[in-house]
């Protein structure tokens, strides 16, 4: 049965060839922090062999991506089937519109944020998706309320099902970033389960649309069990946290100014210690948190709101 569970989550992992590493360079990874459960990774943009930062590109990769993480799988794996009888894209091109719809261009939208959650959690921790909230949104100029990204995993040792709420802030300034960030995560983590609980709603809409999802009747069996509070594998679910931080740093190449990839981590690896030092302490204000398992990722830009910019002008 484990086994089973496990293969069958693997099938939701959207897997890569490391394209995201042509665009980002890792500073540190899989480091824990002090007197906490929290594991930190963080990476920068690169700059390529004219001094010109990967900021554009990324932004490429993200707008490439958007199919995949806004359409439930079932519509996914459906356009596939057609244009292997067919040799047909008209699917997969109609997918495509239907996930442009879904974003917003909204001048303050994080969503640009919550991909690159999903990005990074997928390529660096290779945790999938479990549900789309963006299918389940009813306008394109509207924030869906919940989690910003929620994804799964399964521990065949203790079998338990870790369910990973994710949060993604992006903020001109690392402490507001991170303050809101944790401040967001607090109660999907900690909250104990009922009716009133901060993930009553997430629940609820995984059990409901789990079958688009998901697409595999197997796993939406054993799902089930573990979402239904009447059911004794309820209490085998496991709170664990996913967060995308992103702020603004002045160590990137600027005019007149150049730097390799190489100048710009070291220099970022002279102020990680600090970063993750007010990483805990943000934690920390939250009583219990530091006791629950968060991976952290940290991603500073040159300019938060100039990356919204050039997102919003890409994405529509």
């Amino acid at each position: 049965m484990s086994q089973r569970i496990v293969s069958a989550i693997n099938r939701l992992l959207i897997n890569s060839k490391g394209e995201i590493k042509s665009r980002l360079a890792e500073v540190v990874s899989h480091v824990n922090l002090t007197d906490t459960s929290t594991i930190c990774h963080c990476y920068c943009l690169k700059v390529d062999a004219n001094n010109n930062l990967r900021l554009n590109d990324l932004i490429d990769f993200i707008d490439e991506k958007i199919l995949e993480y806004a359409i439930p799988k079932k519509e996914i794996d459906e356009a596939r089937e057609y244009l292997a009888q067919t040799n047909s894209t008209a699917k997969i091109i109609r997918l495509r519109k239907k996930a442009e719809g879904l974003f917003t261009d909204l001048e303050k939208t994080g969503e640009g944020g919550e991909i690159l959650l999903y990005i990074l959690v997928q390529e660096f921790l290779k945790i999938p998706q479990l549900i789309s909230k963006m299918s389940l949104k009813t306008s394109g100029q509207l924030h869906y309320q919940g989690a910003d990204g929620i994804h799964v995993n399964y521990d065949s040792a203790s079998s338990t099902l870790n369910l990973y709420w994710g949060e993604s802030k992006m903020y001109s300034d690392m402490n507001d970033a991170m303050g809101k960030c944790m401040a967001s995560l607090k109660s999907f983590l900690l909250d104990p389960q009922s009716s009133g609980s901060v993930q009553e709603r997430d629940l609820q809409l995984i059990t409901a649309n789990i079958s688009a999802n998901v697409n595999d009747p197997e796993l939406e069996d054993a799902l089930v069990r573990y979402f239904d509070k009447d059911d004794d594998m309820s209490n085998n679910i496991v709170y664990k946290g996913l967060c995308f931080i992103g702020f603004d740093i002045a160590n990137y190449p600027a005019d007149k100014i150049q730097k390799t990839t190489e100048v710009v981590v070291d220099e970022i690896k002279k102020e990680i210690q600090a970063w993750q030092e007010t990483l805990a302490k943000k934690i920390k204000n939250h009583t219990n948190l530091e006791l629950k398992e968060i991976h952290v990722f940290l991603l500073p830009f040159p300019s938060v709101a100039e990356f919204r910019r050039i997102y919003l002008e890409t994405i529509k």
